[in-house]
């Protein structure tokens, strides 16, 4: 009998997701009778009630934690009679009643990701032992053998698209799409390798970032408080880069713009997973048509009018193609007007469609040499403030200019160029 889509899905989750810190329900995995319960000559009946039951009835996390961030747990194949799991067990071609040891159940318990804890070593090794025991005195019941399974699926009742999307390893390309890839934002402050002067002032809790490691910086994130999945708006993540709380490193993201919209595209999504708050498959969020990564490169506009002072300024840069301009951006970045100064300046964050052939390239952080078009946006009415999913566009465009750059990395070799107003010889 082949086993049911959804149960395929689940199985090869687990042989690729990440370790579980934070489980859905309770920190402390499920509490699982040890063989000692039991003793040889127990009956099927014994077993299930002393070492599976117990499962079935508790409220903490299982061992399926550590794949699945949300919507499976190893007490969706337990149901309340052995009859019954016994029965829908077989009929899903979970327990395989020939050879009771090569059955699915055994094979899905013992999936184990990479770097798995020592406790949840232990609580695997303790369901497969219950499980194992229990199903060879089953299959050797003629009355278990002869029952008949009712019409209720058993396991997840959630679309296979809601599993997966709650599973650890897509969990952390999602992480590593909004969040790690603007860590270099951060690591003047926040990253081992270069915030001396901040450990000594504020002490170790101000490196939150895990380096070359965005699986542990999320874990970190999540044990620190700096992801409040109950309040996601609230995270000290969204607060302090806003200065809605307090920053020594002063304000370094202003809420709506891009890099607001990527964390909280993670934060929210993530919180949303860890509620259960996903029932059907149109409920997912879409993944960003774009992608992106923060470089090193810097540009700088001058003479920018002073009117724009503390309102949000937008660059969009599209290179030469053809006797025109691409229809894509290829870079961004957005930053607060410096009104006094008439400035404004600000690293570029590489972007590319998904799946295309410069996404691919995006880790270089290298823009090619020659002439590209730059947009200048300006939010003059606030409308981020507002509503952080808007976007800028061609009301707010108040400028562009041509730019012919190596694009050389590095604050001190910065690209220059004065701000070009909008007028009848540039306008779009």
């Amino acid at each position: 009998m082949s086993a049911p889509r959804w149960l395929i899905l689940v199985c090869l989750a687990c042989a690729a997701c990440q370790p579980a810190t934070t489980p859905t329900v309770d920190e402390s995995p499920v509490e699982v009778p040890p063989a000692e319960t039991t003793a040889p000559g127990d009956s099927a009946a014994q077993i299930f009630t002393r070492r599976i039951l117990p499962i079935f009835q508790s409220k903490k996390p299982s061992s399926c934690t550590e794949c699945h961030l949300s919507g499976v747990h190893l007490q969706d194949y337990i149901r309340p009679s052995q009859q019954a799991t016994f029965a829908n067990l077989v009929a899903a071609g979970l327990i395989d009643v020939e050879q009771p040891d090569e059955s699915k159940i055994l094979k899905f318990i013992q999936r184990t990701p990479p770097q798995s804890s020592l406790i949840n070593q232990q609580v695997r090794e303790q369901e497969y032992e219950a499980f194992h025991a229990w199903i060879v005195a089953a299959v050797a019941q003629p009355e278990l053998l002869s029952a008949a399974a009712d019409d209720q699926p058993i396991g997840p009742q959630l679309p296979v698209e809601v599993i997966r999307h709650a599973r650890r390893d897509q969990v952390l390309a999602s992480f590593v799409d909004n969040i790690w890839t603007e860590v270099g934002r951060c690591a003047a402050c926040h990253s081992p390798d270069r915030n001396q002067k901040q450990v000594a002032e504020h002490g170790e809790q101000v490196s939150w970032i895990r380096l070359n490691d965005p699986q542990a910086t999320l874990d970190h994130m999540l044990a620190a408080d700096l992801i409040n999945v109950a309040d996601p708006e609230k995270s000290l993540l969204l607060q302090k880069p806003t200065l809605l709380v307090e920053h020594g490193g002063g304000q370094k993201v202003v809420v709506g713009d891009r890099t607001y919209k990527q964390f909280r595209r993670f934060i929210d999504d993530y919180a949303r997973m860890t509620a259960g708050g996903y029932a059907t498959a149109d409920q997912i969020p879409p993944p960003a048509d774009e992608v992106s990564v923060v470089t090193d490169i810097w540009l700088k506009l001058t003479d920018v009018p002073a009117e724009y002072d503390q309102q949000l300024l937008q660059v969009d840069l599209y290179p030469a193609s053809g006797d025109g301009w691409s229809t894509e951006r290829i870079a961004t970045s957005d930053r607060l007007v410096a009104g006094p100064q008439k400035l404004w300046q600000h690293s570029l964050s590489l972007t590319a469609s998904r799946g295309s052939e410069f996404a691919q390239q995006l880790a270089e952080q290298k823009l090619p040499p020659g002439k590209y078009l730059a947009k200048i946006y300006v939010d003059q009415t606030g409308k981020l403030q507002q509503d952080f999913t808007a976007q800028l566009d061609d009301s707010d465009l108040v400028g562009q200019v041509e730019i012919n750059s190596r694009w050389p990395a590095g604050y001190g070799k910065m690209t220059k160029v004065q701000f070009r107003p909008l007028s009848k010889e540039n306008a779009p």
